[in-house]
C-alpha cells in the first residue's frame, strides 16, 4: 500500500510540472516527489531484483530522467526523498542478509560493501536534490521548500527503521555546514 501512495504523490509531481511553470507550483512539485522518494527504493520488493536492489537503492532512477530539464523540479524532490530512504537504510539493526545491498547478477555486496553504497548514495542523492532545488527555485522558494522538505524529513526519520541514526548524522553535518559557514564569514570580516 506505501509503494502505491508514493507512485501517487509521484504521479502528482509529475503531473504538477507538466500544467504549469509558476514557481511555487514547482515547490508543490518538488515536495510531492520528496515525499515519494522516502518509499520508491522499496520498489525492489515488487521487482524479481530482490530487496535492497543496487538498481533501486542508488542514483540509478534520478539519472534515467535527468536528460530532460523540465524534470528538474521533480528529481530534485525524488534525490532528497531517496537519499532520506537511503540514509535510514543504512543503519538496519544488523547488516545481513535481507538488509544487505544486492548487486543483480552477482549476489549481495556484504556488509562493509553494502554500508559503503548506502552511504555514498545517500549523501551524493541528498547533495544532488539541494544542488536541483537551488536551481530551480529562486532563493526565498527555494529555503522555504527546503525547510518543508525537512521537516517530512525528520517526520519520516522519527518514524522508520534507522532513522534515529541517520537524523543524528545529518544533524551532525547540517551543524557542521552552519558551523563553518560562520566561521568563513568571521575569518572574511575579520581580514577586511
Amino acid at each position: 500500500m506505501g509503494l502505491l501512495i508514493a507512485l501517487l504523490w509521484l504521479g502528482a509531481a509529475i503531473l504538477l510540472v507538466r500544467i504549469s511553470t509558476l514557481p511555487l507550483v514547482h515547490a508543490a512539485a518538488i515536495v510531492c516527489a520528496g515525499i515519494a522518494g522516502t518509499t520508491l527504493p522499496d520498489l525492489d520488493l515488487l521487482l524479481p531484483i530482490g530487496h535492497r536492489s543496487a538498481l533501486t537503492h542508488s542514483l540509478l532512477p534520478l539519472g534515467l530522467a535527468l536528460c530532460a530539464r523540465h524534470w528538474r523540479p521533480v528529481m530534485a524532490g525524488l534525490a532528497i526523498g531517496i537519499g532520506l530512504h537511503l540514509a535510514a537504510d543504512a543503519f538496519p539493526n544488523a547488516m545481513r542478509g535481507f538488509a544487505t545491498v544486492k548487486l543483480p547478477g552477482f549476489g549481495s555486496l556484504g556488509v562493509s560493501g553494502s554500508y559503503a553504497w548506502l552511504g555514498v548514495q545517500a549523501v551524493v542523492a541528498t547533495l544532488a536534490g539541494a544542488v536541483l532545488l537551488a536551481a530551480t527555485l529562486p532563493v526565498g522558494l527555494s529555503l522555504a521548500t527546503a525547510l518543508v522538505l525537512t521537516l517530512i524529513g525528520v517526520a519520516y526519520l522519527f518514524a522508520t527503521d534507522g532513522g534515529w541514526w541517520a537524523l543524528g548524522c545529518y544533524a551532525a553535518l547540517g551543524w557542521i555546514a552552519i558551523g563553518g559557514n560562520r566561521n568563513a564569514a568571521s575569518a572574511s570580516d575579520g581580514s577586511a
